[in-house]
């Protein structure tokens, strides 16, 4: 049984060297004459303490694949200095690429270290997208709280602006080159996250953005391993621990005394209403094995009083015409609003209330002279009810 899983384990591998949660690491292992240096043992260890070791080719190259994203750091081969590259960034979906060049060590134990660059050009795929990572998630400013309001950072991707006033999460849902909004996937750490019903954002769960590792928006040109869709392919991962215990606790508010008021409201002479939110939560994550298994733990609660949302308390203060009742009725909506005609006299509800013929004659005479005076065609021809 053992046997068979480790086939079955290598045959996947080689299938496909990233997936929706994971990215590869490449590069070429050469001396200080430019010439491949094959066999190097080339060790990856990750921020977490994990480590994985491949050996290079005949070539010089090496390989990692299925790789958590994060950060690396290499490399060791016999006769050399043993040559460590800090910072290597693997991201999600995504091939890094790291050559080493090594120095021919004169004493045992000799260190080189060298800090590596990330790629300005993804040379290694054609796909088009932007990984946004937690830092940037964690810095650029969220109107609710919710990572999909920034998926719009990404090349080919609209969206509407998003209303810090809104109820709720408050999901924006995004066109990638020109699509229905509802042509995009969803994958949260490798699993179907769509709706099965309307496929839009809306729907999606929304994690803390405290427990975001980073996400991806893939525009075009992905492989059929994330198909689906024809719009955008949207990939996120979450934190994970590491060999050492670490945590946050955090709150963000907002309330009366840190908000404008709206300048429509404003100028429509109404008062800034009532919006008090109290987003908190906490964080904490550490290892169950050290280097084999570890635990991530997040919560997070909102509580809020909104007066300022477009689908509660404000249409009644200015979207509502003052004195209107639910008494529709054509004689009251007459009388509260008084409506005038184009001579400057108003409307009136019954044919009892008309003018005589005279002013009536007027009021048709004016009208004539206007339209023509305008050069519109009369098409009827009646008195006017003032």
């Amino acid at each position: 049984m053992k046997s068979l899983f480790a086939a079955i384990f290598v045959f996947t591998g080689l299938l496909s060297a990233q997936t929706a949660t994971t990215g590869q690491l490449e590069g070429t292992v050469r001396d200080p004459t430019a010439g491949v240096v094959a066999g190097a043992r080339v060790v990856a260890t990750s921020e977490a303490g994990v480590s994985r070791q491949v050996v290079s080719d005949n070539a010089g190259a090496y390989l990692f694949t299925l790789l958590q994203p994060g950060n690396y750091r290499a490399v060791n081969a016999p006769g050399f200095k043993t040559a460590t590259a800090e910072n290597v960034v693997v991201r999600i979906t995504e091939t890094s690429r790291m050559d080493v060049a090594l120095v021919v060590a004169a004493a045992a134990g000799e260190v080189v270290t060298v800090q590596a660059e990330p790629a300005l050009v993804q040379s290694e795929s054609a796909v088009t997208g932007r990984v946004v990572d937690g830092v940037t998630i964690g810095e650029i400013p969220l109107a609710t709280r919710n990572f999909t309001q920034i998926l719009g950072l990404s090349t080919g991707a609209a969206t509407y602006l998003p209303d810090n006033t809104a109820v709720g999460r408050n999901s924006q849902n995004i066109s990638v080159n020109g699509a229905r909004v509802t042509n995009n996937s969803f994958v949260i750490n490798g699993a179907d996250a769509n709706s099965i019903g309307t496929n839009s954002a809306p729907s999606l769960a929304v994690p803390a953005p405290e427990t975001l590792e980073e996400f991806k928006v893939q525009t075009s040109l992905y492989d059929a391993s994330f198909g689906r869709s024809g719009g955008g392919n949207i990939q996120v991962m979450t934190r994970s621990g590491s060999n050492n215990f670490h945590g946050e606790v955090y709150e963000h508010f907002r309330n009366a005394d840190l908000n404008a008021n709206d300048p429509f409201l404003k100028a429509s002479g109404v008062g800034r209403p009532a919006l008090k939110r109290n987003v908190f939560g906490a964080t904490l994550g550490g290892p169950v094995k050290k280097d084999k298994m570890f635990f991530f733990l997040s919560y997070q609660g909102t509580r809020e009083i909104n007066a300022a949302s477009r689908i509660n308390s404000l249409s009644s203060n200015v979207l509502v015409a003052p004195g209107l009742t639910d008494d529709r009725s054509e004689k009251t909506l007459l009388q509260t609003f008084r409506p005038k005609l184009a001579t400057g006299t108003f409307r009136h509800q019954h044919q009892s209330d008309l003018p005589g013929p005279v002013e009536c004659q007027a009021a048709e005479r004016e009208l004539r002279h206007s339209d023509a005076a305008g050069g519109r065609e009369i098409l009827r021809r009646q008195p006017l009810l003032l």
